[in-house]
């Protein structure tokens, strides 16, 4: 597999040719062992401190919002070259850094695709995956059926796995081998999946959206915004915060953050959950 070109850089054309075809790629070793080692002890922290009312008891995932100045590492991963440079290279310089978030997972998860359960009104966009523990085929690396972002084959996969009782590592795709340290990149109207992996496992992501474009996408936009309103609801914790104050504070001035917080105060992600 293609590896990063180099820290804080864009795609080479070798790399983008590589996503736009297959729709990811696995950019290795693009954290240091210290920037790994800090990322657990964030990790850890944050996640122990938002369940401490409820521990992980491998039954159910822990989710948690990486954005606080609890987490500084984490939180500025959206902003860093090594992920916006090249959400930008894919999807324009207007692509809106939406989340960086950390998971506890519990068994296998089944074929899905973040996108394109409409395609005429999709916003689609990457995700950065990052395993904090080496992950394979039979300990629930990341699989993904390459090519899935196109619409054509992408429907033709879900017809498929809609008529098939495929157990998820029967499914032809590539698995993302990986390594503490490594990230893979994929456009998330692929089709993805893992297999195998131990209660627990480890796994956080940096998610990039593509602007909406024409009304049935900004339609499609908003009401994104109302289901995510509820994540943290979902994940046991109706109390949870899905943007940190400290975050939306913006105190460096970055211009970035500042259009992606017009972004989500235009589209309704900042609105607060009614009681």
């Amino acid at each position: 597999m293609l590896s990063a070109s180099s820290p804080g850089s864009a795609l080479s054309p070798a790399q983008q040719r590589h996503f736009d075809t297959f729709g990811f790629i696995t950019l290795r070793q693009l954290f240091t062992s210290n920037e790994v080692a800090t990322l657990r002890e964030e990790y850890e922290a944050e996640l122990t401190r938002l369940y401490a009312d409820a521990p992980f008891e491998e039954s159910s995932r822990h989710w948690a919002v990486m954005l606080s100045e609890r987490t500084p590492l984490f939180a500025s991963l959206l902003e860093d070259e090594r992920f916006c440079a090249v959400a930008e290279q894919l999807y324009g310089e207007d692509v809106v850094g939406m989340q960086t978030d950390a998971n506890r997972y519990v068994g296998d998860t089944g074929w899905h695709a973040d996108h394109m359960a409409d395609p005429n009104r999709d916003v689609y966009g990457v995700k950065f995956s990052m395993y904090l523990d080496t992950v394979g085929a039979d300990s629930g690396a990341l699989r993904i059926v390459p090519g899935s972002q196109r619409r054509a084959f992408h429907e033709q996969v879900a017809e498929t796995l809609q008529h098939t009782d495929l157990a998820i590592d029967q499914v032809p795709a590539h698995v993302c081998v990986s390594e503490p340290g490594d990230v893979v990149a994929f456009d998330m109207r692929c089709w993805h999946a893992s297999s195998g992996g131990s209660d627990g496992r480890r796994m956080c992501t940096c998610v990039f959206y593509s602007k909406p474009q024409g009304a049935k996408q900004q339609a499609a936009a908003r009401e994104r915004a109302e289901g995510a309103r509820n994540t943290p609801r979902h994940f046991g914790r109706p109390d949870g915060e899905l943007y940190p104050a400290s975050w939306l504070a913006n105190r460096g001035n970055s211009p970035r953050r500042a259009r992606w917080i017009g972004y989500l105060e235009e589209y309704g992600y900042l609105e607060r959950e009614s009681a």
